[in-house]
């Protein structure tokens, strides 16, 4: 049960924390999910099928913030 406690407590802080994230995306009309997982290889696993299915991939060398031009989108 301890763990269950512990687990909401930090879901609750990173949300807090990514609310201004959040609202950001919401003005750009872009999506911003935030998974949180522990690391185990169970959910580790799991989190890396639904990020390959999605296509999602880390871009390495550029950063990109929402109010940059065009080149950021694609």
């Amino acid at each position: 049960m301890d763990y269950l406690i512990e687990i909401k407590a930090k879901q609750l802080l990173f949300k807090l924390a990514s609310r201004k994230i959040e609202c950001m995306a919401k003005k750009y009309q872009v999506h911003y999910h935030f998974i949180f997982v522990h690391a185990d290889g169970k959910q580790l696993q799991e989190a890396v099928d639904i990020l390959t299915k999605a296509n999602v991939y880390p871009v390495y060398g550029d950063i990109f913030f929402f109010n940059s031009n065009e080149r950021s989108h694609g």
